[in-house]
């Protein structure tokens, strides 16, 4: 539409449009391109390029100056004062061309020329930025044209003619040559506002970088006023091709790439990449006077450069053409500026330096002007620039420039990435770009590498010198005081030493040898940090490497200084896409570093790090290369740095030399210090090292006692060389043991000093080495043989005096013995002097330590009884101590062998007295000691035959005479025993006291006897004396515990078969000191001791421990039940005997459970598990003794005083099913209760059905059965549950009687029984059930819903049915017609939802479709039912066939029942239809639309879905509001401003028939319609359910008589009332009547008629529901027939006891409705707002007739009590709209409501579970009904109630309730819910009456 619109108007307009040109202000279009070169010398570089395009080679730029008028004028404030009045820029390229002339002149007309530069044609234009009307003159010599640019107004003209001779061209004037043949092109461009003479260094600089990448321009001069100022001279000095790397093979990808992502560029064959040398030589004049001189500057560059072949996608070339102006080349050139060295002359002409820009700025002298245009030419890292034919503001983000045909931006300053083509093409420009960048990298490194290992040897011997010039500068440091002079002489002599390198190169190390310093000191700022400025940490951390550096390093530090990365600017995008093709050319290998051992790739190379280089690693960067080209190394190599693991694995393959040992010990704690992680790895490093060390081993004397040959000979030490591996050494030795022979394991003590021991003791060596501990070198030392055979003696004294210091320094006698165990006690290791060698003292003389005696030892004593030695006095001058020597062996005294050896000389045996008194004195070692103690020597009190040792005997003790085991000491008894003389025996080993156990073997022993032979006294003083010892502290208490199983306690026990009480002896483990243990049968202290004490101290028990108990308990019961077994198998008979056990164990047990009961705190859960499910608690059953488990058996409610009591119900069931037994807290503890659960109960049935049957009887077991379907006990259903004949099932049998000749039914005989589930059905037809012999389920809606879970299934599920169609059929009758038209029009209604509560089938619209649906009339059809192999058969009226499979066919008979039409076609349409269903549908399809609409049905709604506008509805008065209720399954509700009693009243223009009647009332009164409404109303009662239902339907099939008339058609006679009101004929289907209701009058008619006759539906219903369907019908009589007929008169009078009987039925049926009422879902309640179809007049909301049910939204609200319930339990809920703010703040009126609701809930007798309080703001609901359940809006209570809560506000909710209750019986606000608001009102009417009457 757009579209042609568009073209309508164009065309319109170019009919009678006017055209005019778009006009142009041609100066401020210029004004703004201007405005777009942000660059100062735009002018000069559009110039030069043009001049580049045009192939010239020179270019001149020739100014003209003059002073300016005013000195200090603003423009000229510098010192120069010349200012710029004109310049004429002219270059030597081709002439202009007709049509260069006509793009000249016009604007954006770009060159065509793909291969130049230009494109956007506004170049020129920049001549504006200086000039006002520029002049371009351009031609062969002689034949110059010229074109004037002139401004008239705003629009720029230009004039073209032949210029004249000899004024435009001055090459003679300017060049040295007099003829010059160029053809020149000249730009003169007079200043517009004079401007000052631009800096000449900086003008140059700037002329330089225009030149970079000129392919045709070499030169170009500047004059100043006809002066040559400044010459600049580009000069190609070499080229060579760069060879692109190839796959190693074919099958490896390691390759370069050299084409672009998307393949748009790549390089052209390997001669395409070439590598070209440089020199740009500058000269400038040192000032404007012609007369001053030139300076020279001279610097060298590398280019690299590639053809590159385009293939240019077809839509990026269109654009590039729109953009540009041309296509896109098909061949382009890149280059790179790689770097530049200057090479400089100075005033001599001297050629200094070749150094990069980091090193010049370490230069001291002053460079030249012209210099510092060259060092302009040499980028800085990450400066480089983007040339697009001159240099942009574009970086590369390296130190390389970049020139490519790239597309800029209109002003050429960068790159344009906005057009998303021109993005791709740059983009993809600038990766090919990196590739290149790549490999003139890859080539160069190359080039370094093979010149690298053609000066190894000039590296090799500048290293051999190392040593020797280190040795010189040391010497010199010391000699140098001066600082300035030791300067000069070092340089003299390194100038010296360095002969053998070139002079290029010395000079160049000279230089970079302070820049190195300057680097180094940079380097280690941090580490001094750490660890402090100290040179041998500087020097152990960053080695020196002063090696000068060589060619091939400074080539490489240009280089890669040039590859250093920084972001590029503005544009980052522009570094990204250079790194993506740099990594893309070679992704495989990293790009190359020079190292120590060469050229090679930065995977393989390391960094140096804190010093690790120096150990021994060829592929390090040496710092000062790392240092000038850091980024390169780090970012663009990825070179990583050496680490612990690379240290290690070069160590493991090197044996160190001894000082590169001692720098590695040195240096590792230092950089552990530096970098902790490192310490992890320390023990593996320690693994690695292998260290060549030089051992001095002197040569051993052979013979030290005299001189041999061999001592003549030189004793020079011998140098041996070992290898020894650092982890062998563990230890470090301290000075002590410098001169002293060490073991293998530690350091050699040379070694030792030159790392030092400070270093050695770090922190960072403490897993590495440990101070040599003593006693390891105490264990060496002692198997040298200066302590094995005593030589040689000097190393003998020494280890002596160093064991001897260390063992007095020791504390502690057992520090002393074990390190006297490590001593050689058993070798020749003490000198001592012998009496025989006193002339010959020199004599070295040894012996065992236990062989010698102090030298100040007495022995007098033992004079002439043998010789003794002693050691040697030099010991004691040497500091050997005695007490060292006594440690050793060495003796003060005689042996203690030899002194046993002499007892009978010296007369000791038979009086200890001496011996004690010598060998007190005597200094005694602990062998003696030992041998003492074990020896027997000592004589016994009364035994003169015998000696003893001193452990078997006791000192004299008076409390030990009643032992015989005890053995005195034999001692003088004139004579006593003083203290020292006494703990010198026990030392020895006499006893004081007896040992535990003889006690206890004596007291058992004692145990053993029999009264009579044992003697108490000594029993009892043992006694005593044993629990004197165990007390506190006492001698026995620790040993005790061995003994508590040894019985040695006199206890009491009872019998507890007989009663006795026995004595006898038990354990203290086995006996306790409280009586009340007797119960048990447990043993008990003997009263008559004193049980507290004695337990006490032997650790007797109170009580037996809780396990105890338990066993004990558990014994007794199994020795009860085998009594009892015992009993009852050996006869059993004698009754006294039995009652005398009975009241035996019953008795004993009720003691035990008393006891037990005082031990409850004691016991935990884990000890009562045995009694869970042990039977344990007797009680009587059948007066035998039966024992019981805690789960089997329940407390007498008598014992529950303090407990809450259960219902009667609950009583009687306990009493009646299980055993009960009196309270007892441990049988609670256990698990008795007080009653049990309904899970016990369900337990019990399942287990015992019929017994539980037998002792509940019918009504109380169905009463179980109700409480199991409300709550069922179990989690799901199980197999045991499904199998067990638990439920309750009814055999209902007919009774008849037959009378005469009739059969007389006299009602239904139920036989209860029990069953299966499978077993029993449930009726839902009470039809099929008459015809068959059935076990139902109880007629009760939970306990059918119950059964069907379980697995009972529906009557109507299993009794099949079959139809028969029998005779002729016709199609296309008219009775066929008829119905096939009327269930086309009623089909919407069918398929509706909401008319069955019934799900529909998943096809029931297509089954009643008319292309699947055929209607067939049929003569008959009878129809048979089957259950179990029995059959029965009836005639029907209707029946549905599968014909085919999608297609059903109906059959119809003559005068079809509405009936069975309803029963064929709900089996068609609903998954199960039911007989209400049935009816239902039948209505449906019989009931005029009219009657169908005014009882409710959307008839409108579904048969016409889509409504015809409605006129506005009046607007409603204030005092109006709307009334509310809930859907779908809400009742209703109530709204504010209409009373809860209120009913309104529907108009009598309403049907007659039909006034007053709603739901299965008018379905029941269609089928009776002789029956009256009040009758069927009484009935059903309210809300009458789906059984009640049936139940009033078969019992009015059976009692309603048919007329006379009828009577005659079931004996086969036709009447003419038959006639006159016949069965559904063909005109009744025609026009929508049914039974004489065809119109208005019929009904009006019907309902005046006294009598009424059946109609075909009342008759077939009634053989339906009567007794033996199929067998003929049966004649009614006519009393009854009176009886109906007056009921049916509604001016006939009821009698009262009819009366009473509809109210009483009434009344129960509101109490099942009221009571039927839900729980409140916790989940809240969300609905949308719904219409309920007609409404009574009076309701009706404007005019549609529709009730509107407002939406409602509630949600839990989580109150102060921390749930969602009031402090009662009502659950309370808020608004959506709400918010939890209200009923925070309000929560105390909630509280207030809640009792209002409790009470009367209360009233009504509803569960507090079915009633809620929500608040809702917003609407007008009061309260509402949703399935069930009641909501009341806290809002109306707060505003009417809140502040007085009495008989007013009871009464108003009163009726409230009453309200919504009525809505579980009828959903719409109708006549009848208000009927049902006032009966329910008026039932609980007593109840309230209470209330009120306690509310003040």
């Amino acid at each position: 539409m757009a579209s042609s619109a568009y073209e309508n108007v164009r065309a319109a307009i170019a009919d009678e449009g006017s055209d005019a040109r778009v006009e142009v202000n041609q100066r401020a279009l210029i004004d703004k391109i201007l405005a777009r070169y942000a660059s100062a010398g735009a002018v000069y570089r559009e110039l030069i390029q043009n001049s580049n395009d045009a192939e010239a080679t020179t270019a001149e730029i020739i100014i003209t100056t003059s002073l300016s008028k005013d000195g200090n004028d603003a423009a000229t404030s510098s010192s120069n004062k010349e200012v710029v009045t004109q310049v004429i820029y002219r270059n030597n390229g081709l002439p202009f061309r007709p049509q260069d002339w006509d793009r000249l002149r016009k604007i954006a007309e770009g060159n065509p020329d793909e291969t130049k530069v230009g494109a956007f044609g506004v170049g020129a234009y920049t001549m504006f930025s200086i000039c006002e009307e520029p002049l371009v003159v351009s031609g062969k010599k002689g034949e110059e044209e010229a074109m004037a640019f002139f401004w008239k107004g705003d629009g720029l003209w230009t004039k073209t003619g032949k210029a004249p001779e000899g004024i435009v061209n001055m090459s003679a004037s300017l060049s040295d040559k007099s003829d010059d043949s160029n053809h020149w092109t000249s730009f003169i461009l007079p200043s517009r506002d004079p401007y000052p003479l631009p800096d000449l260094v900086e003008f140059g600089q700037f002329l330089t970088a225009s030149l970079t990448f000129t392919q045709c321009l070499k030169n170009v001069r500047v004059y100043v006023n006809q002066t040559l100022q400044l010459n600049i001279e580009k000069t190609v000095l070499e080229s060579h091709t760069i060879v692109t790397p190839k796959a190693r093979s074919w099958w490896k990808n390691d390759g370069a790439v050299t084409s672009s992502s998307s393949g748009m560029f790549t390089f052209g064959k390997g001669s395409d990449l070439t590598q070209t040398s440089v020199q740009m030589n500058v000269s400038l004049r040192k000032g404007l006077s012609p007369e001053s001189d030139m300076e020279m500057s001279t610097v060298r560059a590398r280019y690299a450069s590639a053809q590159v072949k385009t293939n240019i996608p077809l839509n990026i070339e269109k654009r590039m053409v729109r953009v540009t102006k041309k296509k896109p080349p098909k061949e382009l050139m890149v280059q790179i500026f790689l770097d530049a060295a200057n090479d400089t002359k100075d005033e001599d002409g001297n050629d200094k330096s070749k150094l990069t820009s980091k090193m010049k700025k370490l230069k001291s002298n002053k460079q030249s002007r012209a210099a510092l245009i060259t060092d302009s030419f040499s980028p800085t890292p990450g400066s480089g620039r983007i040339f697009i034919g001159f240099r942009t503001s574009q970086t590369t983000g390296l130190g390389i420039h970049l020139s490519a045909p790239l597309l800029p931006t209109v002003e050429r300053e960068a790159i344009d990435f906005v057009d998303a083509a021109l993005r791709e093409y740059n983009s993809e420009l600038l990766e090919i770009s990196g590739m290149l960048m790549r490999l003139a990298l890859e080539h160069e490194m190359g080039r370094i590498g093979i010149l690298w290992e053609e000066g190894k040897d000039e590296r090799d011997r500048w290293e051999t010198q190392r040593e020797e010039r280190n040795e010189k500068e040391q010497s010199k440091q010391k000699e140098e005081t001066d600082e300035s002079s030791q300067t000069t002489k070092d340089a003299a002599s390194t100038s010296k030493e360095t002969s053998t390198i070139s002079s290029s190169l010395f000079s160049f190390a000279t230089f970079m040898a302070r820049g190195v310093k300057n680097t180094v000191a940079e380097v280690i700022k941090p580490v001094q940090e750490i660890l402090g400025d100290d040179d041998e940490t500087t020097e152990l951390l960053n080695p020196t490497d002063d090696r000068p550096l060589c060619m091939e390093e400074r080539d490489a530090i240009l280089l890669m200084r040039a590859y250093c990365p920084r972001p590029s600017t503005p544009d980052s995008l522009v570094g990204q896409c250079l790194a993506k093709g740099f990594s893309r050319c070679l992704p495989s290998s990293s790009p190359p570093v020079l190292t120590m051992g060469g050229v090679m790739r930065g995977s393989e190379a390391k960094l140096p790090n804190h010093g690790m280089e120096a150990y021994g690693f060829s592929n390090v960067v040496r710092r000062i290369m790392l240092e000038n080209a850091r980024e390169y190394h780090s970012l663009m190599a990825a070179v990583p740095i050496l680490n612990i693991d690379d240290l290690i694995f070069s160590l493991k393959n090197q044996v160190l030399e001894e000082k590169m040992l001692i720098r590695l010990l040195k240096w590792w704690p230092k950089v552990c210090r530096v970098d902790r992680s490192m310490e992890r790895r320390g023990l593996r490093l320690k693994e690695a090292i292998r260290f060549e060390s030089s051992i001095e081993e002197p040569v051993p004397n052979s013979d030290k006692g005299a001189k041999s040959s061999s001592a003549e000979t030189d004793e020079d030490d011998i140098q041996l060389a070992h290898v020894h591996s650092l982890e062998s050494i563990l230890y470090y030795t301290p000075k002590k043991f410098l001169d002293l022979p060490l073991p293998e394991f530690a350091f050699p003590a040379l070694l030792q000093k030159e790392i030092g021991l400070r270093t050695l003791e770090n922190n960072i060596y403490q897993e590495w080495f440990s101070s040599l501990p003593f006693d390891i070198w105490t264990s060496f030392i002692s198997q040298h043989p200066c302590l094995t055979t005593g030589l040689p003696e000097d190393l003998n004294a020494l280890a002596l005096t160093a064991l001897s210091k260390h063992h007095d320094s020791l504390e502690g006698t057992v520090a002393r013995r074990r390190f006297v165990e490590l001593l050689p006690t058993n070798s020749p290791c003490i000198p001592f002097d012998s009496e025989d060698d006193k002339a010959t003292s020199s004599k070295h003389h040894t012996a065992i330590p236990k062989e010698l005696y102090l030298a100040t030892s007495d022995l007098s004593a033992f004079a002439g009884i043998g010789v003794f030695h002693k050691a040697s006095k030099r010991l004691l001058k040497n500091g050997v101590s005695d007490t060292f020597l006594l440690s050793m062996g060495v003796r003060t005294t005689i042996s203690i062998d030899f002194l046993f050896l002499h007892l009978d000389t010296l007369r000791w045996n038979t009086n200890p007295k001496p011996l004690i008194k010598y060998l007190l004195d005597s200094d005694l070692s602990h062998p003696d000691l030992l041998k003492l103690r074990s020896t027997q020597y000592l004589p016994a009190e009364n035994d003169e035959t015998h000696v003893y040792a001193p452990s078997e005997l006791y000192l004299k003790n008076s409390d030990l005479k009643i032992f015989p085991f005890v053995r005195f000491l034999q001692w003088p008894a004139s004579e006593g025993m003083s203290k020292a003389k006494r703990d010198f025996l026990i030392k020895l080993g006499v006893r004081v006291d007896p040992p535990l156990a003889s006690v206890m073997n004596f007291m058992e022993e004692e145990c053993k006897n029999s009264d009579g032979v044992r003697d108490d006294k000594v029993y009892e003083a043992a006694l005593q004396y044993l629990t004197k010892h165990l007390g506190p502290n006492g001698l026995f208490l620790k040993d005790f515990s061995r003994f508590r199983s040894t019985k040695f306690l006199p206890c009491i026990r009872q019998n507890l078969e007989t009663g006795d009480v026995i004595k006898e002896m038990q354990s203290p483990a086995a006996c306790y000191y409280n009586p009340s243990a007797l119960i048990m049968g447990f043993s008990t202290l003997d009263p008559q001791l004193d049980t507290v004490h004695i337990a006490t101290r032997t650790q007797c028990s109170k009580d037996p421990s809780c396990r105890v108990l338990i066993a004990r308990l558990i014994q007794l019961v199994d020795i009860s039940k085998a009594k009892v077994e015992h009993f009852q198998k050996n006869g059993g008979n004698d009754d006294g005997a039995r009652q005398a056990l009975r009241e035996k164990l019953l008795t004993l047990f009720d003691v035990i459970f008393l006891y037990l009961a005082t031990r409850t705190s004691d016991f935990d859960k884990r000890d009562l598990t045995a009694l869970v499910e042990k039977a344990f608690i007797p009680c009587t059953s059948r007066g035998q003794v039966v024992f019981y488990a805690p789960s089997q058996i329940f407390f007498k409610k008598e014992a529950l005083s303090t407990e809450t009591t259960s219902n009667d119900d609950g009583d009687s069931l306990t009493d009646t099913l299980f055993q009960q037994i009196k309270y007892n807290a441990f049988l609670s503890l256990v698990g008795v209760k007080a009653e049990p659960s309904l899970a016990e109960i369900f337990g019990l049935m399942i287990e015992k059905p019929d017994e539980v049957l037998d002792q509940l009887g019918e009504e109380k077991y169905k009463a179980v059965l109700r409480r199991i379907a409300s709550n069922p006990p179990f989690k799901q259903i199980t197999k045991e549950i499904r199998s067990c004949a638990f439920l309750l099932g009814y055999l209902v049998l007919d009774e008849e009687v037959a009378i005469g000749d009739e059969v007389k039914d006299r009602g239904q005989k139920a036989q209860y029984l029990l069953g299966r589930a499978e077993d029993i059905h449930i009726v839902d037809n009470s039809f099929l059930r008459r015809q068959f012999p059935l076990v139902v389920a109880p007629m009760e809606q939970s306990l059918e819903e119950f059964y069907n879970k379980i697995g009972s299934k529906y009557v109507s599920q299993v009794v099949k049915k079959d139809f028969e169609v029998q005779g002729r059929t016709y199609q296309d009758t008219a009775l066929t017609k008829s119905f096939a038209n009327r269930l086309r029009e009623r089909r919407p209604l069918l398929l509706s939802p909401t008319n069955s509560s019934r799900p529909l089938s998943s096809n029931a619209a297509k089954i009643l479709d008319d292309q699947y649906l055929e209607v067939i009339q049929a003569e008959k059809i009878q129809a048979k039912y089957s259950f179990e192999g029995s059959s029965k058969h009836l005639k029907v009226t209707c029946c549905t066939k599968q014909k085919t499979r999608q297609k059903t066919t109906i059959y119809l008979t003559t005068n079809p029942d509405w009936f069975d039409i309803g029963s064929a076609i709900g089996a068609l349409i609903l998954q199960r239809c039911q007989l209400e269903d049935a009816l239902l549908l039948s209505q449906l399809l019989e009931s005029p639309l009219e009657t169908l609409r005014y009882r409710g049905f959307p008839v409108d709604r579904i048969l016409r879905p889509v409504s015809k506008p409605q006129p506005p509805p009046l607007p409603l008065q204030p005092a109006e509001i709307k009334s509310t209720a809930r859907h779908p399954e809400a009742s209703g509700s109530i709204a504010k401003g209409k009373s809860p009693e209120s009913n309104p009243e529907s108009n009598s223009t309403s049907h007659p028939g039909n006034k007053g009647e709603d739901g299965f009332e008018q379905i029941l009164k269609q089928m009776f319609p002789s029956c009256p409404s009040d009758a069927i109303r009484g009935l059903l009662g309210p809300n009458p359910t789906k059984e009640k239902v049936r139940e009033v339907a078969n019992l009015l099939a059976a009692e309603m008589p048919p007329s006379g008339d009828e009577s005659k058609k079931q004996d086969g006679t036709k009447s003419e009332a038959n006639d006159s009101n016949p069965l559904p004929s063909q005109k009744s289907l025609e026009d929508g009547s049914i039974n004489g209701l065809n119109d208005h009058k019929a009904n009006i008619k019907e309902e005046k008629a006294t009598k009424k006759k059946s109609s075909g539906l009342l008759g077939k219903m009634r053989s339906k529901f009567h007794h033996g369907v199929g067998s003929g019908g049966h004649q009614i009589t006519h009393d009854n027939t009176q009886q109906f007929s007056q009921a049916a008169d509604s001016n006939t009078p009821s009698s009262p006891e009819r009366d009473a009987s509809s109210q009483n039925s009434l009344e129960a049926m509101l109490n099942q409705a009221v009571q039927s009422s839900r729980s409140v879902d916790n989940a809240g309640v969300r609905s949308a707002e719904t219409l309920l179809n007609h409404m009574p007049q009076g309701l009706e909301r404007g005019s549609d007739g529709c009730e509107v049910i407002d939406a409602q939204n509630i949600q839990p609200f989580r109150g102060p009590h921390g749930n969602f319930k009031s402090k009662n339990g009502i659950k309370v809920f808020s608004g959506a709209s709400a918010g939890p703010a209200f009923l925070s703040q309000n929560f105390n009126a909630v509280e207030r409501f809640a009792v209002v609701i409790q009470h009367l809930a209360t009233v009504y007798k509803l569960n507090l579970a079915t009633v809620a309080i929500y608040y809702e703001p917003n609407g007008n609901t009061i309260a509402f009904n949703c399935n069930k359940a009641l909501y009341f809006n806290l809002r109306f209570f707060c505003a009417l109630h809140q502040n007085h809560v009495g008989s007013t506000c009871y009464s108003y909710w009163y009726m409230v309730f009453a309200h919504e209750l009525a809505h579980n019986l009828v959903t719409a606000h109708n006549k009848e819910h208000g009927s049902f608001t006032e009966s329910i009102a008026a039932l609980y009417l007593p109840e309230f009456g209470k209330l009120l009457s306690q509310i003040p």
